[in-house]
């Protein structure tokens, strides 16, 4: 069973295009067989607050990234650059990510009390979601993984629901939802329990093998033959 839900509570109008979509995608995962029910989990806009206030448990994220990184890139002798420090250094990285890459290089110690608060409030969260998931039976949840259509090449990219995974530690697989109707794509991300990750692929491809979403942008050139 599968669990459709707003990850806002009080969506803006803006949002409509691709609810629309979305909602047509879940209703096109019966297809292949999944019962889907709609759902809300309690006090989510507590757990991630609209920006520009970002969501506490983002906290753990961007404390354990610096570390992570180094203690990967220091495993590597071969590696290109060594820290987080260095990769800022070297300029190549993607300006969009500048102010996270930053905000990570900026924690000093993983040992304080904001971590340790951050770290329960992602525990409260993850609960929250797999409560929803256990009283209903489900498999895995739905929701668009951008509520706002792409916008163009410079521009922020506001409705990104990425983080609800990101946060919550739990597993996510996106698959394509449709398309607007100036032809842009809209996905479906599908969220299941920790290490349910086979789980969610099958679901993945069944619902891919049934509605044949994913397609080449029209601006892609033919390939040779």
């Amino acid at each position: 069973m599968i669990g459709g839900y707003p990850v806002v509570e009080t969506p803006d109008p803006a949002d409509a295009e691709v609810a629309t979509i979305v909602r047509a995608a879940t209703d096109e995962m019966k297809r292949p067989g999944a019962e889907v029910v709609a759902v809300t989990i309690p006090r989510l806009n507590e757990y991630l607050p609209a920006p520009p206030v970002p969501p506490v448990p983002a906290m753990v994220i961007r404390s354990d990234f610096k570390f992570d990184l180094n203690a990967y890139l220091a495993a590597r002798p071969s590696a290109p650059v060594r820290t987080l420090e260095e990769v800022l250094a070297s300029g190549k990285y993607a300006k969009a990510v500048e102010t996270n890459l930053r905000a990570s290089q900026a924690v000093e110690s993983r040992d304080t009390k904001e971590y340790l608060r951050d770290i329960v409030m992602r525990g409260t969260l993850r609960e929250a979601i797999l409560q929803v998931m256990a009283n209903n039976n489900l498999d895995a949840l739905a929701y668009p993984t951008i509520r706002r259509k792409a916008n163009v090449i410079g521009e922020a990219q506001l409705g990104t629901n990425c983080r609800l995974s990101a946060i919550s530690g739990l597993p996510a697989i996106m698959v394509p939802g449709g398309f607007t109707p100036d032809g842009l794509p809209v996905g479906v991300e599908l969220l299941g329990r920790a290490w349910s990750e086979p789980q969610l692929i099958k679901i993945a491809y069944a619902y891919e093998q049934a509605t044949h979403h994913r397609r080449p942008p029209a601006s892609t050139p033919a390939l040779d033959r």
